[in-house]
């Protein structure tokens, strides 16, 4: 009688073990990959409701300015933005162009005092959930529908073009809801 409750209970002790394995399995890999579902449904939402208009293009001794604006009547929160130089023939290709280095730009509310800047150190990802970027990088926090100023160093003349991404943070990951670009036009 004692080896039969013996194993009874060796039984019940390896099912509630199975069960606990199972459950931290569920937990760690269904439940991440949920949020990080809605998080990427709820960024793509945005994305296709949100324009980005970007101004004239002024050049100034090595840097390089403009007025930015993200545009979604639907919104009133806040948006990110990263922007970089790249050479002008890279125009073609400029969904693809992540920064080579960290760029060194500025942002400007329209009561002229500098926008909120942070750093993401996590990844960056595109609407359909593919990683665009992962180093870390300097962003500013500006308001959705407010025409802000943007201020880059390091631009070598007409021949460039400043690339702007718009980030959007839903659920903790950092997802790019648009991008534009801007040149001196040609003529």
């Amino acid at each position: 009688m004692p080896s039969e409750v013996t194993e009874e209970f060796i039984i019940i002790i390896a099912v509630v073990l199975i069960g606990l394995v199972l459950f931290g399995f569920v937990t760690s890999y269904f439940i991440p990959h949920e949020i990080f579902s809605l998080a990427q449904q709820q960024a793509s939402s945005i994305s296709s409701s949100t324009t980005v208009s970007v101004g004239p293009l002024i050049f100034n001794s090595g840097s390089a300015s403009t007025v930015i604006e993200a545009y979604n009547p639907a919104i009133s929160g806040n948006i990110t933005l990263i922007v970089f130089p790249e050479p002008s023939y890279l125009q073609q290709d400029v969904g693809l162009v992540t920064p080579q280095s960290p760029p060194q730009f500025s942002v400007y509310l329209s009561n002229e005092k500098l926008a909120k800047s942070f750093t993401i150190s996590i990844p960056i990802y595109d609407v359909n959930g593919r990683i665009i970027y992962d180093s870390q990088i300097t962003a500013y926090t500006v308001p959705f529908n407010t025409p802000v100023t943007i201020t880059v160093n390091g631009v070598g003349g007409s021949n460039y073009i400043l690339i702007v991404w718009v980030l959007y943070n839903s659920n903790g990951y950092w997802f790019r809801i648009g991008y534009t670009f801007r040149g001196v036009p040609s003529t």
